[in-house]
């Protein structure tokens, strides 16, 4: 028996050595992993940006629209250091940049103050703060070797390591930018690293407790550059300057990843190195060192070794021959039950019967898989299903609480639901209703948001929660103008059967709300509560003053406005909110539209801009002449009689009052 211990404790030792360098290897794919998704966020954002261009969302002739999209992207990405357009003619340049908890703003035209840059601070609510520019002499971008690279790019290429124009060393992504809108050819996009930013990246990255990672970058004249080397322990210092005095000497490989233990660095210490060859996409590798204490991998493993060990030399003899009679017959129902488990905690949740097993306890815990998730399917239709993914991946209670988040928040209801209802008997109302709410879900939860509940006929969504979703007021537009489209073909065959169509109000409004899992200890539910889930609401209850079907606040037009085609229906002002509402009616996609539409939009549009500035004539006129052209726009008309009875009304008070706001003095419209 002593025999057999000393042996296993020699394969153990073996195995050990093998099982650190493959937990090593690991952790360096890991990070390399890592570093890779971190370096892609330049390539993406530029390909992003020449989608963009091809699919005509951005012309790079407007200079503005260029500005407010390269800002919109810094804002959603804190790691990009710049992100910039130079035009290729002109030499104009235009970038944003974090600066000092800054979003900053930097152009430059020869023409323009004798081609020295000019720079704004863009806040937080979007208005520019002028600044003075950093640079102080006429800037043309075509002068420098990144523009040149980025001439000959048609895919993003790394540039190597040069003095950024504000001093600092970094690295960029140039590509050409092509717009069949453009009239100059177009230009060179860049997305810019400080290397400041990729050190302080590698600087918090952690291997288990104490493995830490460096990146060496060789430049062809004097010693290489490293980044992360600050926040390594002095024994890891000493192995990475080794790589690093190697890699000056050129006996670095570039071949297959290369693993080693250093023992004899710095006294009986010793670290276990992953050294990476990572290509930047400029011809120049970079090195990467993933670098973690031996004692950290191999301690426990010895612990747990030697544990195992004792207990395994008291038991091995008794129990091998039965474990292996009942190993065989033991096997085959855990690994099933095992298989069924990892799918409930991904919440797919089979209806395959549990194999049977003669060990009771077995059986009985099938049979209880079984019943689980059978459960887990009912309460699935009760909450929505994403919840409850998370719910059980949390492997945690879940508590009452929840986060302030800006949210767009969607309210829908049926137009004449009851007298729909008086025509059908209650089971053909539910099966009718059934069949008009899976249509909603489907389109709500195509478009990434949450249904959140049911009420009567109607309904309450919203985007951004549980998932975060940059974009979510343009998915909440798009999810509205589905429900309408979906309408058509599920209406047609309503109507072939002699039923009334279902025609659906819709209100969309973005802003700040407490999302979370809202009510008592005994019972939850996820959702939203604030103003902005009140002022959603009340949109979609003033659809049936207006005779529109889809109405949004101003603060929805403002995220999602490019995609779509609004009208700028009424500045309005309601019980309850100080500040008066820009109300917008959603119209559809881009050039999806009918022309006639657009010129009733703009009529009404010039009309409207005439009520607020309280030249009630001209507004009559125009409002006036929208009805006498389409009659069954019913908008118009409300704001003739509008715009007709508070002429009177101050006229008659000898008052002018008039302060260009819509007031309604009920917080539901009748």
């Amino acid at each position: 028996m002593g025999a057999v211990a000393a042996f296993v404790l020699i394969r153990n030792n073996e195995s050990s050595r093998v099982i650190s360098h493959l937990q090593v290897d690991q952790a360096a794919t890991e990070v390399e992993t890592k570093i890779a998704n971190f370096l892609e966020k330049g390539p993406s954002a530029l390909t992003r940006m020449q989608r963009l261009i091809n699919e005509r969302f951005l012309d790079l002739n407007d200079s503005e629209r260029l500005a407010t999209y390269l800002i919109a992207e810094m804002r959603a990405d804190r790691d990009l250091t710049w992100l910039s357009y130079s035009n290729a003619q002109t030499g104009a340049f235009i970038g944003v940049t974090h600066r000092n908890g800054m979003l900053v703003l930097n152009r430059a035209a020869l023409e323009v103050n004798g081609g020295k840059p000019q720079e704004w601070e863009v806040r937080a609510d979007g208005t520019r703060v002028a600044l003075s520019a950093l640079l102080q002499v006429p800037y043309d971008p075509r002068t420098a070797p990144w523009f040149l690279i980025g001439l000959q790019a048609t895919q993003p290429r790394w540039t190597d390591l040069y003095k950024f124009a504000e001093g600092e060393w970094g690295v960029s992504t140039v590509l050409r930018m092509n717009s069949p809108a453009s009239e100059h050819g177009g230009g060179v996009a860049t997305a810019d690293f400080h290397l400041r930013v990729v050190d302080e990246f590698l600087s918090g990255l952690r291997i288990g407790k104490s493995g830490r990672a460096a990146v060496i970058i060789p430049q062809p004249l004097g010693a290489p550059v490293v980044l992360g080397r600050s926040a390594l322990p002095s024994l890891m210092k000493t192995a990475l300057d080794e790589m690093g005095t190697a890699v000056s000497a050129g006996r670095q490989s570039s071949s297959a990843p290369l693993a080693r233990t250093f023992g004899d660095l710095v006294g009986n210490a010793s670290i276990v190195m992953d050294r990476r060859v990572l290509d930047p996409g400029n011809g120049r590798p970079w090195f990467l060192a993933v670098m973690v204490p031996a004692e950290e991998i191999d301690g426990p493993i010895q612990q747990a070794t030697r544990d195992t060990l004792i207990v395994s030399l008291i038991f091995l003899t008794i129990g091998l021959v039965v474990a292996v009679g009942m190993a065989r017959l033991i096997t085959r129902p855990i690994w099933k039950m095992s298989a069924d488990l990892r799918r409930v905690g991904e919440l797919h949740l089979s209806t395959t019967p549990p194999v049977p097993s003669f060990i009771s306890e077995l059986d009985t815990m099938g049979q209880t898989l079984a019943a689980m998730k059978a459960g887990l399917r009912s309460f699935a239709l009760y909450v929505p299903r994403e919840l409850v993914r998370a719910t059980l991946a949390s492997g945690r209670d879940v508590e009452p609480g929840g986060e302030t988040r800006v949210l767009t928040v969607m309210f829908t209801d049926v137009a004449d639901f009851t007298k729909i209802a008086e025509t059908l008997s209650p089971e053909q109302t539910s099966r009718e209703l059934g069949s008009y709410f899976d249509l909603l879900e489907g389109a709500i939860t195509t478009a990434g948001g949450l249904l959140d509940k049911f009420m009567g006929d109607g309904t309450m969504a919203f985007f951004n929660a549980p998932n975060l979703l940059p974009d979510h007021a343009s998915r909440a537009c798009e999810a509205a103008l589905a429900v309408q489209d979906r309408l058509v073909s599920f209406n047609t065959q309503r109507q072939a059967e002699g039923m009334m169509p279902f025609r659906t109000r819709i209100g969309l409004a973005l802003g700040p709300a407490m999302v979370g899992n809202i009510g008592s200890s005994h019972r939850l539910a996820y959702t939203a509560i604030g103003d902005v889930v009140n002022l959603s609401s009340h949109l979609e209850a003033l659809n049936k003053v207006y005779g529109t079907a889809i109405l949004t606040d101003g603060a929805v037009y403002a995220a999602a406005g490019d995609r779509f085609e609004w009208r700028h229906l009424d500045r309005i002002a309601v019980a309850g909110r100080e500040a008066p509402i820009e109300l917008y009616e959603l119209l559809g996609r881009k050039g999806e539209v009918d022309s006639a539409k657009l010129r009733i939009r703009d009529l009404h549009e010039a009309a409207l801009r005439s009520l607020v500035e309280g030249d009630f004539e001209t507004a009559e006129r125009g409002f006036a002449a929208i009805v006498s052209v389409d009659p069954r726009d019913h908008a118009a008309g409300v704001l003739l009689a509008y715009t007709s009875e508070i002429r009177q009304a101050l006229v008659a008070a000898r008052a002018s009052g008039w302060k260009g706001v819509h007031v309604y003095t009920s917080k539901r419209p009748t």
